[in-house]
């Protein structure tokens, strides 16, 4: 399934299935939840981030319509409500083991589900527009269109045309910081990451000094990856990357889409940066991978296991998590083993799709003892049945590759140790592969 199919399955194509005909309530009209007084709320609180003109940019994703009033709201009232109801929508993939320790947690109260299904199973009526809450004010608006407020710094690559007979390609470029941009290094708290198209793949970038080129996801100075559904981040007080005023900001970048004719198009993706305050004490933050690349998914496997573990010699604290690999991934799970060979579940995602890559940024940093080892797995389905949905060989094994319809396996981290260490001694583990 290409990313435009996954736009509308994700989006819309949920949301098209009419409440079941034997559903039924008790609420009198006037007991009725009406949509200014009691839907729209929920609304401002679930939805809009996404469902708005110009909503939030989230790896590429964009939502394919509006839901900020009732004349946008009123034609999908039972799609929503379905949707809802089904938790097919708002989207989140961790499981409830890990409820409420990561930012941009979507999920609706059982309380707010009904809410809309009694909306809807009573006629979705617009109620008193004089009951509205006042408009939700998104910080896009204020910003030039960043999610995290107006930057400090923005560096853009240029323009790139991704021609009509690629399928798919992996394609570095270089920028410099525009000139005067920055006098002297700076600490960054905040970077976001916008792509120009939702046919890129994935991004990653990284600050290079002059001279040296460093590319891709495994860079010692990488600024970190997004694709799909993935958020920018800001940094929690006190925690910062390093941007020396003399770098080379690299762009990886990764398209992939349907070859033929008209279907080029035009990408320049673009950072912000947004940089701490100058007399805040922060310490490093490192972004790495937990990765597996020697890895082969025969042919035809319906569940098959891949492994990595990194060591983590002194006590460090872990700030974001973003599982990352490609069609065949059905499932992901991150695992802290403590030095006393005790087990602490810190993410599972049981249904991860490629198409949503969310970023599981913690609300407040997990901190992790020395000597802790943290281990990542996912699950791989290599079926004529997974192939025929998304679009790849199941008849051959899979392997490592950059291509879309090969695989990765990459848990990716970011972290901050306690103490200075070269990364180079943080030891990288390969668990068993299987079935």
């Amino acid at each position: 399934m290409k990313t435009t199919q996954m736009l509308v399955t994700l989006a819309v194509a949920a949301l098209l299935l009419a409440l079941p005909a034997t559903a039924s309530n008790n609420s009198t009209d006037a007991e009725a939840p009406t949509f200014y007084k009691d839907v729209l709320p929920l609304l401002q609180e679930n939805c809009q981030t996404c469902h708005r003109p110009e909503g939030e940019n989230i790896g590429g994703m964009i939502a394919p319509m509006a839901l900020m009033t009732y004349q946008d709201t009123r034609p999908w009232a039972k799609s929503i409500a379905r949707a809802v109801k089904s938790r097919t929508m708002p989207p989140w993939f961790a499981t409830e083991a890990t409820r409420g320790q990561f930012h941009h947690e979507r999920v609706m109260a059982d309380a707010d589900i009904e809410t809309i299904v009694n909306w809807v199973q009573n006629g979705a009526k617009p109620g008193d527009e004089a009951d509205a809450p006042a408009r939700k004010v998104f910080v896009e608006e204020g910003s030039g269109g960043w999610s995290l407020g107006k930057p400090d710094l923005v560096v853009k690559m240029e323009p790139y045309f991704v021609a009509d007979e690629i399928a798919d390609i992996n394609i570095n470029f270089k920028a410099e910081i525009p000139p005067g941009a920055m006098t002297e290094d700076k600490w960054v708290r905040g970077i976001e990451f916008k792509v120009g198209s939702n046919l890129v793949h994935h991004m990653c970038a990284s600050a290079n000094p002059p001279g040296k080129e460093s590319f891709g996801k495994f860079s010692d100075n990488s600024l970190g990856c997004i694709a799909l559904g993935a958020e920018s981040q800001m940094f929690p007080d006190g925690y910062a990357m390093k941007l020396a005023k003399d770098s080379v900001i690299s762009f990886s970048m990764h398209y992939n889409k349907e070859a033929g004719e008209g279907s080029g198009f035009e990408d320049q993706s673009m950072l912000a940066f947004h940089f701490a305050d100058e007399d805040e004490e922060v310490r490093e933050i490192s972004y790495d991978p937990i990765g597996n690349l020697t890895f082969e998914i025969p042919p035809g496997q319906e569940r098959w296991k891949i492994g990595a573990a990194r060591y983590f010699p002194v006590e460090t604290d872990l700030l974001a998590l973003w599982p990352h690999a490609h069609h065949r991934a059905v499932a992901a799970r991150y695992e802290a083993v403590y030095p006393d060979g005790s087990r602490e579940l810190l993410l599972d995602v049981p249904n991860y799709d490629q198409e949503w890559q969310t970023t599981y940024q913690y609300k407040e940093p997990k901190t992790i003892p020395a000597g802790t080892l943290v281990e990542v797995t996912m699950w791989y389905e290599n079926s004529p049945e997974r192939a025929e949905e998304r679009g790849f060989d199941s008849t051959r094994s899979a392997i490592n590759g950059t291509a879309t319809t090969d695989e990765m396996m990459l848990g990716f981290i970011n972290y901050s140790t306690r103490m200075p260490i070269d990364r180079m001694s943080m030891q990288l583990g390969i668990t068993p592969s299987g079935d």
